[in-house]
């Protein structure tokens, strides 16, 4: 059963769900820009998960909402859905290591 939360911010009601297996497989072919919200919570789910969760756009939640109000709704999104923020940071800490073996075995430009 997908769980649900509902977060009041402003008077706005937000309702949050837990993704799917296949809506979470959907991510990474999705062909997303980088958004001011990822480079605002570079640590936190991208801003088109955040979306999908909340069923609100991503220009519509840069254009509405602060961003204290970002990080309760992106909070909230992450704690519904914390095997798929777990498997982002499984993902960003490998493509880090990947980049960092990468710059060790290169020669020294010279």
């Amino acid at each position: 059963m997908q769980r649900k939360k509902v977060i009041t911010i402003e008077n706005r009601e937000i309702t949050i769900t837990e993704l799917n297996v296949a809506q979470i497989e959907e991510v990474p072919d999705e062909k997303s820009e980088v958004s001011t919200l990822d480079l605002l919570f570079p640590e936190h789910l991208p801003a088109s998960v955040i979306s999908k969760s909340t069923g609100i756009s991503v220009n519509k939640l840069q254009e509405d909402y602060y961003p204290s109000e970002l990080k309760e709704i992106i909070d909230s999104v992450e704690s519904l859905n914390p095997f798929f923020f777990n498997m982002m940071k499984r993902l960003a800490a490998l493509g880090q290591e990947a980049i960092k073996n990468r710059t060790l075995s290169q020669p020294a430009a010279g």
